[in-house]
């Protein structure tokens, strides 16, 4: 029989693919990680990391290169309406949790070094599906001259919302809701945030701003799905919309866009399964809800540390199941979906999502535990208890 091409293939190169990488290289495993032409380029990102994205940097090692390059350390989030607001403000009893503004194509270069250095080895190819033999998952087929198999043990599809190895398992599901669409852009110049990041909301639509570095904020706006008219050009239709939002255009009154508009749709995705014989998701290829509350990219390099630490139980065992990645997944996922589902619900009611930041500025507890769940630093489950959520809803 054929030996491997490495122990462990992991396909996609972004925050998720190199962090597993990089945990299965760390504990002395044959890693091949797999990206396609043009990785280091701008994508469709917020780019603003909660603390509990630094923490997972620092586990990783990767902190101090990140710190390296271009960035800001910001130490909260404005979140509100024209009518009401809160701020949820990190320094928390002493502790330095602040978030992290950096541009994606930077993070992504640094956490890919990171991982070379660690010794996962990177090759540039185009991945065009899984191989499987006997039920299970032995490799992916890539593209050269023909069409090769490149064998494993394991592999790990953290190749993004449009995984060409989830698709290639039928695991895809329809989702019905949220639908939206995401643009993203860059300004600079004059623009009113400080050590902040904002989010503004208005009438089916939001828009995260967030300083990165180098005199650039970043700007993310979110809109529903099939809402921008077929003949109007997306730059236009940014600006517009952009405009429609008075916060959002105040804070960059002075500032002017200093990039194209990038724009992803829908932003939402749906699994049927998030593992099985020889293979295993991770990061956006493992599912995906909406961005207000930033959680992509943490549940990107957390769910990495899960993935690695199933990848190499089932080594060890000589197993070709990651036994229990979907429940620990779900420990440390599920509670935080649940309350971004209800967030979700509140967008469509500015007046209601009012109400509750007014609540939220008059009662302390419930607004610090808010501010930790959002941080990705506290557990979210008692923000689920009857009595939290009728503290945000009381009159």
């Amino acid at each position: 029989m054929k030996s491997p091409d490495a122990e462990v293939l992991v396909v996609g190169g972004g925050p998720a693919g190199a962090a597993t990488a990089t945990v299965l290289a760390r504990a002395g495993r044959d890693v091949l990680l797999l990206e396609k032409d043009g990785f280091y380029r701008e994508k469709p990102c917020g780019e603003y990391y909660s603390p509990g994205v630094v923490d997972v940097l620092r586990r990783l090692g990767a902190l101090e290169a990140v710190m390296a390059e271009e960035h800001a350390r910001l130490d909260g989030m404005r979140v509100g309406t024209e009518l009401a607001g809160f701020l949820l403000s990190y320094p928390d009893g002493g502790y330095d949790l602040r978030a992290l503004g950096i541009r994606r194509k930077i993070l992504d270069r640094v956490l890919l070094e990171h991982a070379r250095a660690r010794g996962v080895r990177v090759e540039t190819t185009r991945v065009t599906g899984v191989a499987v033999k006997g039920g299970r998952v032995i490799g992916v087929r890539v593209r050269g001259a023909g069409e090769e198999v490149l064998r494993s043990r394991f592999v790990v599809a953290a190749d993004g919302r449009r995984s060409v190895i989830s698709r290639s398992l039928g695991l895809d599901l329809r989702v019905r809701w949220p639908r939206r669409l995401g643009l993203t852009t860059h300004y600079a110049g004059d623009y009113r945030l400080g050590l902040f990041g904002e989010m503004h909301v208005g009438e089916e639509a939001y828009c995260g701003l967030a300083p990165v570095g180098g005199g650039l904020v970043s700007v993310g706006l979110v809109v529903a799905l099939g809402e921008k008219p077929a003949g109007e050009a997306t730059e236009r239709f940014f600006e517009r919309r952009l405009a429609e939002l008075p916060g959002a255009a105040r804070a960059l009154s002075d500032a002017e866009r200093v990039g194209p508009v990038r724009g992803i749709g829908p932003m939402a995705r749906k699994v049927g399964r998030v593992a099985g014989p020889g293979y295993l998701l991770v990061g956006d290829a493992a599912g995906f809800l909406d961005p207000f509350t930033g959680e992509g990219v943490h549940r990107a390099l957390r769910g990495a540390e899960l993935a690695a630490e199933a990848v190499e139980g089932a080594l060890r065992r000589g197993d070709d199941v990651p036994v229990g990645y979907e429940r620990s997944r779900w420990a440390a996922f599920a509670d935080k979906e649940r309350l971004c589902k209800i967030i979700q619900l509140l967008l469509s009611s500015p007046r209601l999502f009012s109400h509750i930041a007014d609540n939220l500025n008059g009662r302390h507890h419930s607004a610090e535990l808010m501010k930790g769940v959002l941080g990705d630093y506290r557990p979210a489950a008692e923000t689920l208890k009857p009595g939290y959520i009728w503290s945000l809803l009381r009159p």
